[in-house]
Order: C-alpha cells, then sequence, then structure tokens
C-alpha cells in the first residue's frame, strides 16, 4: 500500500487506519478461499472438494429459488455425526427465498424459516436449530453454492502463529516520497475428507459439506 509521506505526517492516525483495514481484508479473502479456492497457489475451499455433495434440483422448481424440499433433501445428505456442528453459509441475495420458505398444508404454510410474529418480528438466525451465517464468499442465488450446509470441523487450515506481518519502508518509492506497507499473511487450508461416504445401508452418499445444484 503506497501512502505519501505529507499525508502521513498530515493525518498521522492514517497508519492505524491502514491497521484496522488490512485485517477485514484478509479476512474476506481467507473466507473466499476456504470456500471458492482452488487448491493451486491457495487452499483448497469447500465448493472445490472432492467430498463435496451437491443435491440436484426438484422435478419442475423454478430458476433461481430456493423450497423447503431443498432444504430438507441438504440436511439429509449431512453426515450425521457433524449435524450437531453444521452451520449454514449463505449469501444474502437468498434472503427473501428463505424469509418466505413455508411447509404447505390444506390449510396454510407453516413458517420454516421465520417467527411466528412474521416480517414484524426479528426473523432467527437457525435453520433445522443450525445457525446461519451470510458471508459474500457463497455464490448469488440460483448458482451452485448459494447456500452451504457446512460442518467446519472438518476442514482444517495451517497458518503461522505470528498471524498477519506487516512491514514498512520508504526505500520502494523513495523518489516519488511514498512509504510503502507490505502485510503478509500465510494459510493453507483443505477439507479432511477426500471424498464423500457411502451408507453401510442406503444408495445416498453423505457428507461432511452440503449444496444445491444450480437452479438456472
Amino acid at each position: 500500500v503506497p501512502v505519501m509521506e505529507e499525508l502521513l505526517s498530515d493525518a498521522s492516525a492514517l497508519d492505524g487506519y491502514l491497521r484496522r483495514r488490512v485485517p477485514e481484508k484478509f479476512d474476506f479473502k481467507i473466507n473466499l478461499a476456504m470456500v471458492q479456492g482452488t487448491g493451486v497457489g491457495q487452499p483448497t475451499g469447500i465448493l472445490n472438494s472432492g467430498s463435496l455433495v451437491s443435491v440436484t434440483r426438484e422435478s419442475g422448481q423454478s430458476a433461481d429459488t430456493i423450497i423447503h424440499e431443498n432444504i430438507l433433501n441438504m440436511w439429509s445428505r449431512m453426515y450425521g455425526p457433524s449435524r450437531a456442528n453444521a452451520v449454514w453459509l449463505y449469501h444474502q441475495d437468498i434472503e427473501p427465498q428463505l424469509n418466505s420458505l413455508g411447509f404447505s398444508t390444506s390449510a396454510t404454510a407453516v413458517p420454516i424459516y421465520m417467527p411466528p410474529g412474521g416480517l414484524s418480528a426479528t426473523p432467527y438466525s437457525s435453520l433445522m436449530g443450525r445457525p446461519m451465517i451470510q458471508t459474500q464468499a457463497c455464490e448469488t442465488l440460483g448458482d451452485k453454492g448459494d447456500l452451504v450446509l457446512v460442518d467446519l470441523s472438518r476442514y482444517t487450515t495451517v497458518t503461522k502463529t505470528s498471524g498477519i506481518r506487516a512491514d514498512t519502508s520508504m526505500h520502494l518509492w523513495f523518489d516519488y516520497d511514498q512509504l510503502a506497507y507490505r502485510f503478509i499473511f500465510r494459510i493453507a487450508g483443505q477439507p479432511i475428507w477426500g471424498s464423500a461416504i457411502s451408507q453401510r445401508d442406503g444408495s445416498n452418499t453423505l457428507s461432511w459439506a452440503v449444496t444445491l445444484d444450480e437452479r438456472a
């Protein structure tokens, strides 16, 4: 990050601002890599894992929708011992779909995600009893990865214990009267499982990470 030395002299708080903002940027890039990383020069992401289970859309399901059958099918493919640790990762664009989810009955639809008070009350931040975590690392509504059910204890990362390394240099852009800030954070990550597992009896495979196929 190049910064004019005059600016640093005039606004001494800029140094502190940069050191606060950089970890926020790192947080976004790390989350993105853990969800979508290719494994080449970066962590292997959940969506590129060989153990990911992707649930097919329902017959006749409209494009760019999430229906209650999707949720039930995703839950049924989550490895049983992982359910207690599982969380839902989702893109903010799917919230209108979540807030209108319901089981259809002969009389009326029973809400799945919204509390009894409806939109006048605060929505529950859980689905099937598991926490909901909004993240821009997920894909937008209708794309594979817009909603992911995952047990993050099955994902391993390795980082430097020193955390983010911060250095400054006046020499890199000396002729331009600019101070160079450099921030380095080393991380590797990948799922523990190499593939989804087969049940003792049953045709469906199970996994620690479950998502939905594209609904376009």
